[in-house]
């Protein structure tokens, strides 16, 4: 029965464009609350890399399904992760796929101007990266 449901989510956490965070911005606090633990950093990296299931992040960063979960809660409020897919066990019960909601997170020290200028910054590099590969 496991070969009839999905195994791989289709989501590529890589097709995001980076999410820029300043320090002195209103929704800050969340995202450090939730990133305050070495625990819950190396969950956001390891998403990054691919999407996973709570107890296969457990597995990999060599902790509990509930600190995992607990981490996960927390991220997800901050809006740092979402559900992408569902998955089955092979004992039939379903498990929530978890990836980054944004690309990568950069996070800039100094007031709103400098938040402005990165995020700007951040687009025209793209623009440049994308004219030179067209070549235009």
């Amino acid at each position: 029965m496991s070969e009839l449901l999905p195994q791989e989510p289709p989501t590529d956490p890589g097709e995001h464009d980076p999410e820029v965070v300043g320090l002195e911005e209103t929704d800050t606090s969340a995202v450090f609350s939730a990133l305050s633990s070495r625990t819950a950093r190396s969950i956001l990296s390891r998403l990054y890399e691919a999407p996973a299931t709570p107890s296969a992040l457990a597995d990999t960063v060599d902790t509990s399904l509930q600190n995992v979960s607990y981490h996960l809660e927390n991220m997800s409020d901050a809006d740092l992760v979402t559900v992408v897919d569902q998955r089955y066990s092979e004992k039939g019960n379903e498990m929530d796929v978890y990836a980054p909601s944004n690309g990568p997170l950069v996070v800039v020290g100094g007031d709103a101007a400098h938040t402005e200028r990165t995020r700007t910054a951040i687009g025209l590099l793209e623009l440049s990266e994308s004219t030179s590969a067209t070549g235009d």
